[in-house]
This record gives C-alpha cells, sequence and structure tokens, in this order.
C-alpha cells in the first residue's frame, strides 16, 4: 500500500490528492464493487460511471446500483492483480480478478478480471471518472450467466 501514511477522514471530501488516493486504495480494499462499502464522499457528485454496456453521470445513481447489485450476488471473491498511479497522481488504473456467484437457481459463477481507471480532478481531490474495463467480451460476460458454473468461490458471502 502506497498512502499507509496519510489520514482518511471518510466523513468530509478529501483535502489533497494524497487523500484521494489512499480512499481509492480503502475502497479496493473494502472490494467496494461487491460489497456496496463505497466512499462516496471522494466522488464528484457529477462523477461519469461507465462500463463495457452503460455509461452514466451521478455519484447517487452509482451507489444506488452498488447497492441493487448486492441483492444479486450471493458469494463473491476478489483478488488485487494489479494497483498503478500516474506519475502526477491524477490517475489510478486497478486490475482485479473477480469471481461472483449470483442469486439464481442454478447459481452461476463469473469470473474475468476486472479494471478500473480513476481520473481525479487535482483541484477538487475527486474523483470525476470511474471507468471499467473486463478483460473479456461483454457478450462472453453476458454467456456466464447461463453456463453452469465450472469454478468454485471459496472467498467472502454476501448474503
Amino acid at each position: 500500500p502506497k498512502g499507509d501514511d496519510v489520514d482518511a477522514d471518510l466523513s468530509q471530501p478529501p483535502k489533497s490528492l494524497k487523500e484521494a488516493l489512499r480512499r481509492i486504495e480503502l475502497d479496493n480494499e473494502r472490494q467496494y464493487f461487491l460489497s456496496g462499502e463505497v466512499d462516496v464522499l471522494a466522488y464528484d457528485e457529477d462523477c461519469v460511471f461507465a462500463d463495457p454496456f452503460v455509461s452514466f453521470s451521478g455519484r447517487k445513481r452509482f451507489v444506488d446500483n452498488l447497492a441493487n447489485l448486492g441483492s444479486f450476488i450471493t458469494k463473491y471473491d476478489a483478488r488485487m492483480l494489479g494497483y498503478d498511479v500516474s506519475d502526477d497522481g491524477t490517475t489510478v488504473t486497478t486490475k482485479v480478478m473477480v469471481k461472483l456467484e449470483l442469486n439464481l437457481p442454478w447459481k452461476p459463477v463469473l469470473a474475468w478480471p476486472w479494471g478500473v481507471t480513476y481520473d481525479i480532478d487535482p483541484e477538487t481531490c475527486l474523483i470525476t471518472n470511474h471507468e471499467e474495463s473486463w478483460d473479456i467480451e461483454p457478450l462472453e460476460g453476458v454467456k456466464q450467466i447461463f453456463r453452469k458454473p465450472t469454478v468454485k468461490i471459496t472467498g467472502n458471502k454476501d448474503a
């Protein structure tokens, strides 16, 4: 971890670029994208969120989407593969191996490397862009929903 020595007050927006970077790191340690425990104040209210299917702006919608996702996941596991910060400290790129079991009768497991690029505004120290990438074609990811699982999840239970 790069920012262990930086205090992060989650009750208010980040006050420095270093704190913003630390808060992204803490969000990833909490596996926010699966647990739903996201540091809301680290994001600009009009942050743009994008994945291979959709793009929208608005922090509240993102938080609502994470909360809704939690009801569809019965188990999950995530392992950090990469965490890179740009030289100027305004971009973070992560890569995580994600496995999640969906709350469907046949318990499909979705598994692929998933990444996020976070852009931080150096003036406000807020995340203004959160762009997901998948190391799988979106259609292949969707097809995993309809297949019998080929991997087991031994990690966290979310529901």
